[in-house]
């Protein structure tokens, strides 16, 4: 548990380059609500509202946002990007594959029911059940036993040590279902609105429109400012700008950086961004033609124009990616100097370089170039316009590529299906602030599957011992080495076409504050974190 305390050090540390137009209690700790300051009724925009409000079928930021207030794990996020107790007033390592957690007296869902032992045991049960088809799975793959060991007690047992089990708990992986709703086959849809032990429970719920959350009065922790929030799904930009101006919203997540100006100029609004340790990227189906050749997905990688991308659509503020983790991802393992000096070492660089592009498009199985087709969500504030670059570039070294702008749920689930993978775009935002986060979901062979996030299919043995290395071994340069050695390998072989690693930023009525916004915005009750009137 203190090496959270010592990541969140060097984590601040780390990012204080990135920091830009006005980066508000990124890293504070949210003053606790008061009574006084409740207000009746927000109305937040969300580019896309999910189709279910069922996590383990829904795992999308904008899902997150709204469950986050909703449910809650054993453990949470703090402002501070450590754990902190939530449901569970306290656990304990017992030994390097042993914890414990004991529940909070008094925890009750929304209906008005008790928080049981039994419910943390079928949630993550549900989870580690390959019958489940949950889009989480992954986080419980080190999980041998999880078991009720006293009335107020789960016990977790590893297959062996894990340095990412740690952080499950506490994000969406870890929000706790009621058992007997488990069951149910209709939860998540507006007949069967998922429990949950957080701040704020589901009064309405309109697929891919609108979620209405009303506090509860008997939540266990600090009482809710906000009595009423009403998320309304607006996936177009300028229409959320307009209702922002016309004060049919009070704010709005994941804003264009290159929309600032126009939101700052409205007047009412202030505007706050942070790190979001996030990254943009392409996957490319090593399963199948044409990406199965090596020369064709470098061909890819020399036509992304990183630079011009991150100039354009982050207007400097984010930086052009060199590997699939943000630099500042690695705090608690490596030091950033030494991630940056190792990212310069990496080769080839696959700058941008559209004569290399056609050099290696030449040396493929496909030297007239092909036809191919990329999904992009509409909801996404940078997805088309990257792939608006990317398809330029490629067609001038003769691969003719079409975008298909789609809606954000059709799109995730296109994506998390591994149907037709092809080539794809993806955005992927921290569950937790850990280096081994993002290279075992997308690296990892045991992900290249229907609801996995390796969606290039990619598998090397090498990889796959090294990651365990990276989440098993206690030594952090044992595993600094072994993440070294994948991201290495992941480069040579072109794993994944890293775009940029950006910035992410919101807005919210000047009347408003909102200092617990983090990088973790979906993963945390953020409408209890600092929310209130100035």
């Amino acid at each position: 548990m203190a090496i959270g305390l010592t990541r969140r050090r060097i984590l601040v540390a780390g990012m204080t380059h990135a920091a830009f137009v006005s980066i508000a209690g990124t890293f504070a700790i949210a003053p606790s609500a008061k009574a006084d300051e409740q207000i009746e009724s927000i109305t937040w925009a969300l580019p896309s509202i999910p189709e279910t409000l069922f996590i383990p079928h829904a795992w999308m930021t904008y899902a997150g946002a709204i469950m986050s207030l909703v449910q809650e794990g054993p453990l949470a996020i703090g402002d501070d990007l450590a754990l902190q107790p939530a449901s569970a007033d306290r656990w304990e390592e017992v030994n390097p594959t042993t914890v414990k957690y004991h529940l909070r007296g008094g925890v009750k869902f929304g209906d008005g029911s008790p928080l049981t032992v039994d419910d943390i045991v079928a949630t993550f049960k549900y989870h580690m059940s390959p019958d489940s088809g949950s889009q989480l799975a992954s986080f419980y793959n080190s999980v041998a036993t999880v078991e009720a060991t006293a009335p107020d007690e789960v016990t977790v047992k590893l297959k062996a040590p894990n340095v990412q089990f740690a952080f499950t708990p506490a994000h969406m992986a870890g929000f706790v279902f009621k058992k007997e709703q488990l069951a149910d086959k209709k939860i998540g849809t507006p007949e069967v609105l998922p429990l949950g032990t957080g701040p704020y429970k589901l009064v309405e719920f309109v697929p891919a429109d609108r979620v209405v959350l009303e506090a509860r009065d008997d939540y266990w922790g600090a009482k809710p400012v906000v009595k009423r929030i009403t998320f309304q799904a607006i996936p177009d930009r300028s229409a959320r700008l307009l209702a922002m101006q016309q004060g049919e919203i009070d704010g709005t997540f994941d804003l264009a950086i290159s929309d600032i100006d126009q939101w700052k100029a409205l007047g009412n609004v202030d505007v706050v961004a942070t790190p979001s340790l996030g990254v943009y990227l392409l996957t490319l189906d090593h399963s199948a033609p044409p990406f199965d050749d090596i020369h064709v997905r470098r061909a890819v990688a020399y036509s992304v124009d990183r630079k011009g991308l991150v100039a354009a659509l982050l207007k400097g503020n984010g930086e052009a990616a060199t590997a699939l983790n943000p630099p500042e991802i690695w705090s608690g393992v490596l030091p950033l100097d030494e991630v940056r000096a190792f990212y310069a070492t990496l080769m080839p660089n696959y700058a941008f370089d559209l004569k290399k592009a056609k050099a290696e498009l030449a040396q493929s199985s496909h030297p007239d170039g092909f036809d191919v087709t990329i999904p992009a969500s509409t909801a996404d504030p940078y997805m088309v316009n990257i792939m608006q670059s990317v398809t330029e570039n490629l067609k001038q070294i003769g691969i003719r590529a079409h975008i298909q702008e789609i809606d954000n749920n059709t799109w995730f689930t296109n994506y998390i299906n591994h149907d037709k993978l092809g080539m794809q775009i993806m955005a992927y935002y921290p569950d937790f602030a850990h280096a081994a986060n993002y290279p075992s979901l997308f690296f990892s062979s045991a992900n290249a599957k229907k609801d996995g996030m390796n969606g290039s299919n990619f598998n090397n043995p090498e990889v796959d011992a090294k990651l365990e290395i990276a989440n098993e071994n206690a030594d952090p340069n044992a595993r600094a080495d072994a993440l070294k050695k994948v991201f290495k390998i992941a480069n040579e072989e072109v794993a994944v076409v890293p775009i940029f690693w950006p910035a992410s930023a919101m807005a919210i009525n000047n009347k408003y504050k909102l200092t617990g916004y983090t990088a973790f915005w979906y993963n945390i009750p953020w409408a209890v974190r600092g929310f209130g009137l100035k």
